[in-house]
């Protein structure tokens, strides 16, 4: 073949196309291993026929081969020549799965779905080495007799039934053939096929027996002037993806000279192949590295990525994409509850209802839903619909939901998966799925992706069965899991795809990563369900090292003929240690370059000129010193003025977590509310003392009855087994604390839950008190505490970390101070007092920082009041007290802006939340 001109390294694709054209208007088939390919020689000779300066031509019959096969199985069923039915792989899938239920002990071999899936691939493979007849003689193992047994069943419910499964398909089409009921076409033009199993090589014999001509064309690239074959050896992986994508970036902007290398357009008649051998383990890396080498224009986050300059040969299951498990959590959601967080996405989502109501739903979904009193892990479509009654537009999006909710569980009937599938079309459409706004192009495909998914569910109904809606939906969901919704078109530039996905494909460059002799070629390994004897007797893959060496040395062949321009990449090492070239491609000879005398500097964004700003305007001053928040306040300006600010001046605070059961702010008023009640009967420590177990008990079981949240209304079972575990925990708890109460010297307990003010340098803060005891001397200001992380340490310092009940003790209520003392009220070791005390107040009061609690009070004032000063002048830095702990939880770090990579997750957590 001639050379490419202009010495770019584009393939000369004419000679091929000239011979597709000449073959195709002499009546010749043109046939390809895969869809791919056929796309592929469909679109070079069409663009022949433009080059050739037609208008208007008749369509390539270039066809996939086993697509081919079905046309001709199709005609024959048309004409009446063959009555039975074709299996399609859910059809087929679901007739081996009825087989393998029916077996005995295979419930304990593993998932029905997996066994079929490794029977049906067995049953393929023996047909394609034309094993079928042989499969009871060779069962030499126990693995081997149960998958005879098998199909045997399969084989005898086809023949009863009249069904045909594809693996058959050669073998019947052959038969046809010989007794002359198929007109062969005058010629066959097979392209890009590596091997021939047996069952195609029979049905070619018998197609030349015909007196049909066949020729195998190879996908032939001619060197270009300035190709590229060479093996590029990389320190690392990052190292070697990283080269590539730089290598494949030049390579488009050289092919396209005008290309504008900040407008990343490629031009059309660039097609490069970047062949992975274990894609999807590397997908989303690789994804990333190339978008933002390739595209950096796709990282801002409002791109559409749908398009690019990249496509993905085989996509992620569309069961996972965004759109399509909306629709599938819809579905389970009129039959089943669903997880509260689960209903949140839904909520949010915006493939249903219209997307104008979404800030509606979103309010509901932060300000009711996740403060509901007690709420449920699970939620049902009718309990959020009565949840929703003051919110008119989650309410419309619920209503027909209901209805089809309602309906499903009267009915209780069975049905065709015809008529399922388009229960679940009318559920989904009485939802607004996909949606109000235009689809971009993913969702486009991922959406006829779907409607091919549910039509593949309706033929199931090829036996006959009516089922039950969770049989439908379980099919519905597996092959959701199965189909692929592919990322991006056959026209991008750059196609990402696995190396059997190349075959029969022409390309103006290749390259290949990951070239390591632990990835190429994969090893062979023989089918576990059939014999060793016949796979070694049939010359099965897996069975011969020869062979496979010899597959790999044709496969490698037909990768370097598909280009000019090739490029194998492999990492001397990685995380599991020292990785070598495969040898295969080092039987090439090519010379080897390292990747950084390959890799070229990436191309600098273009910089954006930065408009500094002083920002040294006084804030306004507080609208009132009266500020909401209580402690908070100084708590927060003590731990960062910026969050502080941020989430008292500004009302930035973060959304409540959607926790089942009682939240940890529910739990904690629970808890005091309870202690309370208690104490408002009980009063003195002498009482408690004088009480039995029996009658503390009861006072404690009135107390927690009456301090339910007045809200709480528990619907149904779930609801009342959660309240009387809660009920019997607080119990346990609290009989457990009385027990610390008498530890401690006499007290009579004085104020309760009492709403103070209190004055603290320019500021008014509103306070609840929990406990004030009289003691001898005076009084102790007491607060529960529920959480883990509580100790004196807390009020220590110009920045104490819980300032509450410091603040507590500038109370005129707290005349003649002789403490402050966390009650811990937590099970186990950590249920005790802490806190400052003159002696027998507390059983081991902690040392304070001063010698007397006059003088520690006073310290108090001063910093508290600092802090109080801080907050009403604006003092909002971004100053963490220790950072990055004190940013951990901190809801403001978007706007803070600081290095959120440095923080650490507080893996103790607190079991409930305190409650001021």
């Amino acid at each position: 073949m001639p050379a490419s001109n202009g010495g770019l390294p584009a393939p000369s694709r004419d000679p091929l196309s000239t011979t597709l054209r000449e073959a195709l208007a002499g009546g010749t088939v043109v046939l390809a291993p895969n869809e791919r390919a056929a796309g592929d020689l469909r679109a070079r000779f069409n663009e022949a026929q433009l080059a050739a300066g037609l208008h208007a031509w008749e369509p390539a019959q270039i066809r996939p081969w086993n697509a081919w096969l079905e046309s001709l199985w199709s005609a024959l069923v048309t004409g009446g020549t063959e009555p039975r039915l074709l299996l399609n792989p859910a059809q087929e899938h679901g007739l081996w799965r009825e087989i393998v239920a029916a077996a005995p002990d295979v419930h304990s071999l593993g998932s029905l779905d997996s066994l079929a899936d490794l029977a049906q691939n067995a049953w393929h493979l023996a047909a394609s080495y034309e094993a079928l007849a042989d499969l009871r003689r060779f069962a030499v193992t126990h693995d081997s007799r149960t998958f005879a047994a098998w199909a045997a069943a399969f084989n005898k419910r086809c023949e009863q039934r009249q069904y045909l499964s594809a693996a058959e398909l050669p073998a019947a089409l052959r038969a046809h053939i010989e007794r002359g009921m198929i007109a062969p076409p005058r010629g066959l033009h097979l392209v890009g096929f590596d091997d021939d199993t047996p069952a195609r090589a029979a049905v070619l014999a018998a197609l030349a027996a015909q007196g049909c001509t066949i020729e195998r064309l190879d996908m032939l690239c001619a060197p270009a002037q300035h190709a590229l074959r060479v093996i590029v050896r990389a320190a690392n992986p990052q190292e070697e993806v990283l080269t590539a994508a730089r290598w494949i970036r030049n390579f488009i902007e050289a092919a396209n000279p005008t290309l504008n290398p900040q407008q990343n357009t490629p031009h059309p008649k660039t097609r490069i192949a970047l062949i992975v051998p274990k894609l999807q383990d590397e997908r989303r890396a690789l994804e990333s590295t190339l978008r933002d080498v390739l595209a950096p224009e796709l990282q801002a986050i409002g791109a559409d990525l749908s398009s690019g300059p990249f496509a993905f040969a085989a996509g992620t299951p569309l069961a996972e994409t965004a759109m399509v498990a909306t629709a599938l959590d819809l579905v389970r959601w009129i039959a089943n509850p669903l997880p509260i967080e689960r209903v949140g996405a839904l909520l949010l989502s915006p493939y249903i209802g219209s997307a104008s109501e979404i800030p509606e739903r979103a309010a509901f979904d932060a300000f009711t839903l996740r403060q509901t009193p007690m709420l449920r892990p699970e939620i049902d479509i009718a309990h959020l619909l009565r949840l929703a009654a003051k919110s008119p537009p989650v309410a419309r999006l619920l209503a027909p939901l209901a209805a089809h909710a309602l309906q499903l569980r009267s009915s209780r009937n069975t049905r065709s998966y015809a008529d399922w599938t388009e229960f679940i079309r009318d559920t989904l459409r009485d939802a607004n799925w996909p949606g109000d706004r235009p689809l971009n192009a993913q969702e486009f495909r991922d959406a006829r992706t779907w409607d091919h998914v549910l039509d593949s569910v309706a033929t199931l109904d090829f036996t006959g069965a009516r089922v039950d809606f969770a049989t439908a939906l379980e099919a519905l969901e597996r092959q959701a899991r199965e189909a692929s919704a592919a990322h991006g078109s056959n026209d991008a530039s750059v196609q990402v795809m696995g190396p059997n996905d190349a075959a029969g494909s022409s390309f103006d460059a290749v390259v290949f990563l990951r070239a390591t002799d632990a990835n190429w070629l994969a090893p062979e390994r023989a089918n576990p369900l059939l014999g060793w004897p016949l796979q070694h007797e049939r010359e099965m893959p897996g069975t011969d090292p020869a062979r496979a060496a010899a597959r790999a040395e044709r496969a490698t062949e037909r990768l370097t003929a598909c280009a000019p321009s090739v490029l194998f990449f492999f990492s001397t090492e990685d995380d599991s240690g020292a990785q070598r070239l495969s040898p295969t491609v080092e039987r090439l000879g090519w010379s080897q370059v390292a990747a950084s005398e390959l890799s070229t500097a990436p191309v600098a964004p273009e910089r954006i000129a930065l408009e500094e700003i002083e920002d040294a305007a006084p804030l306004p001053p507080l609208a009132s010193t009266s500020v909401r928040g209580g402690s908070l306040v100084l708590k927060l300006q003590a731990a960062c003025g910026f969050r502080a600010f941020a989430e008292i001046r500004l009302g930035a605070s973060p959304l409540e977590p959607a926790s089942p059961g009682f939240d940890a702010r529910q739990t904690g008023v629970f808890l005091h509310e309870t202690l309370d009640r208690f104490w408002r009967q009980v009063e003195t420590q002498d009482a408690l003392r004088a009480m039995s177990q029996a009658e503390r008990a009861a006072a404690l079981e009135a107390a927690i009855d009456a301090s339910l949240p007045r809200n709480l209304r528990p619907d149904g079972p779930w609801d009342d087994a959660y309240v009387s575990v809660q009920k019997d925990r607080l119990r346990s708890v609290l009989l457990q604390w009385l027990d610390r109460e008498l530890q401690r010297g006499p007290f009579r307990v004085t104020v309760r839950e009492q709403k103070k003010e209190v004055s603290v340098g320019p500021l008014t803060l509103r306070v609840r008190m929990d406990r004030i005891d009289e003691v001898e001397g005076g009084t102790l200001l007491v607060d529960y505490k529920t959480g883990g992380k509580s100790s004196p340490k807390d009020w220590e310092g110009e920045r104490p970390d819980d300032p509450q009940l410091p603040l507590y003790a500038l109370l005129p209520e707290a005349k003649d101070l002789q403490g402050i003392a966390f009650a811990k009220v937590r099970p186990g070791k950590e249920m005790k007092w802490l806190g400052y005390s003159g002696p027998g107040h507390l059983p081991k009061p902690a040392a304070m920082e001063h010698a007397t609690l006059a003088e520690q009070i006073e310290a108090w004032r001063y910093v508290l009041e600092q802090l109080a000063q801080d907050f009403s002048a604006g003092k909002a830095d971004v100053s963490p007290k220790e950072y990055p702990f004190t940013c951990t939880h901190c809801a403001q770090r978007l706007l803070c802006r600081l290095d959120v990579a440095a923080l650490t997750a507080d893996e103790e957590g607190n079991e409930a939340a305190d409650v001021d």
